[in-house]
């Protein structure tokens, strides 16, 4: 080969490498009629690394030449996944496009009792008791480092006074452990914005008869001839209050039912989840005799079958703190069926239509969500989400509170591991002042908002600029 020749070939390789070193894609994930997949998995091959997908379809990769990765698997359940490379994807990029990437829906009917030489289960309950069995088999026993992008907003109708975008880093120690062992790092943060109007005479009358009935101990800087006009008073009062009701430690441990199976758990031990008079729910063999499950369909994912089921209340359903009987219990659940492996949990409480006292929609008072991702051998998660009223509304309930992680990679390297968990300040404070990191940001592929939350967050920018002036 030529001096010429060899030269030319080296600058097209170096001009190919830094190509894919800056390269940012956003996608679309479509049906075949054209509707958006939400919440749909992206994963990175070879590697533990990924997206999902957002409420509207997008997600948006930015191919860094230190990943090493060939090519995009893009998973839903209901669906037949796609395994596409990268330098096809790259050769559709024209003029930086949205490239739309269809899915096309793969399910079986109930009548269909074998899938693959594989005995279906019709009892639907039976499936939830073998998945609960299966849950210490499935999950990874050895420690590991989740690295996650997570969102926080506080949003009330049409409009945000609350928004919280970070990458953060999740330390397991392995699900034979407590999950309240698992430790937490803001790695960086993105958006720390608010605007929030809170009723601080009412907050600091709820506080301090807390303190007082010994459930909160609180700010020692709170006394109780405090006043609430006291800008710093204000100031305490809303950090404890975004501490204790809305800390990122507490939104993992609430809302990940299928992390927080504990054996042997008694009576007075550490309520998992605040919203209920006994810590529950949780997924566990109570949570079989708290519900009753229906069969629903047989659904496809990554050409593997799924069970998706029904889950609904029976007089035995968790009650919530002085709710009584206003709200029930209502959701599905996704479990594999070779390995009855738990994939996706949606569960959420909503307004009783036969309690007297119930009026309007059927909306949630609060939502779940969880998803897992298997990687090698085991289950990881991937997706966790929460909606409930904010802790700062009214009576009307109106005010929400959503907190979203989705998984940006999965660390099993046990010296990494130990290396970061040396390193690192595990405060997992997300209310923590840091400077933002523009360099960081640019090579670090998030979950993308939709239109509407990119709006909200421009708007509530304007806001607070206004303020200022």
């Amino acid at each position: 080969m030529s001096k010429i020749s060899l030269s030319f070939l080296l600058v097209n390789i170096i001009f190919i490498y830094t190509v894919r070193a800056q390269t940012k894609v956003i996608f679309k994930l479509e049906d075949q009629q054209n509707k958006a997949i939400p919440y749909a998995s992206i994963r990175i091959i070879p590697g533990n690394s990924g997206t999902i997908t957002n409420a509207n379809g997008f997600f948006e990769i930015k191919f860094s030449n230190q990943e090493g990765f060939d090519q995009i698997q893009i998973s839903c359940i209901g669906y037949k996944s796609k395994l596409l490379s990268i330098d096809s994807l790259l050769k559709r990029n024209k003029n930086n496009q949205v490239i739309s990437i269809t899915l096309n829906k793969q399910s079986y009917q109930l009548q269909e009792v074998i899938i693959r030489k594989q005995e279906v289960l019709k009892n639907a309950k039976q499936i939830v008791v073998n998945a609960i069995n299966e849950l210490p088999n499935l999950l990874d026993t050895a420690a590991h480092i989740g690295k996650y992008y997570f969102k926080q907003s506080h949003k009330l109708d049409t409009s945000i006074s609350r928004l919280i975008e970070a990458a953060v880093s999740i330390y397991d120690p392995g699900i034979h452990k407590n999950i309240n062992e698992c430790k937490f790092n803001i790695d960086q943060l993105q958006s720390s914005l608010d605007n929030r109007k809170a009723d601080y005479k009412s907050i600091l009358r709820s506080y301090l008869i807390s303190r007082k009935k010994k459930w909160h101990l609180g700010d020692p800087r709170i006394k109780t001839n405090s006043s609430y006009k006291d800008t710093l008073i204000q100031r305490y009062l809303i950090e404890d209050l975004d501490h204790s009701k809305a800390s990122f430690s507490k939104f993992f441990t609430s809302t990940n039912m299928i992390r927080s199976i504990e054996k042997g758990r008694r009576k007075k031990s550490l309520r998992i989840n605040p919203f209920f008079t006994n810590g529950r729910p949780i997924i566990t063999d109570s949570f079989t005799k708290e519900h009753l499950f229906k069969l629903d369909c047989i659904l496809m994912y990554n050409n593997e079958a799924v069970y998706k089921i029904k889950i609904l209340p029976n007089k035995r359903y968790p009650k919530i703190k002085y709710m009584q009987d206003s709200k029930i219990p209502i959701g599905f659940m996704y479990v594999r069926i070779k390995d009855f492996a738990f994939l996706y949990l949606d569960y959420g409480y909503i307004n009783n239509p036969n309690y007297k006292y119930s009026k309007g929609r059927l909306k949630h008072y609060f939502r779940f969500k969880v998803k897992y991702e298997q990687f090698n051998k085991h289950l990881y998660l991937c997706y966790l989400f929460s909606d409930r009223f904010d802790y700062t509304s009214d009576l009307t309930r109106r005010r929400r509170v959503i907190q979203e992680l989705s998984l940006s990679k999965i660390i099993n390297n046990q010296d990494i591991i130990s290396k970061q968990v040396n390193t690192l300040n595990w405060k997992g404070d997300i209310y923590e002042k840091l400077p933002y990191n523009q360099e960081f940001w640019n090579n670090y592929s998030t979950m993308l908002p939709t239109d509407e939350e990119q709006l909200l967050k421009i708007n509530l920018i304007k806001e607070i600029q206004k303020k200022k002036k």
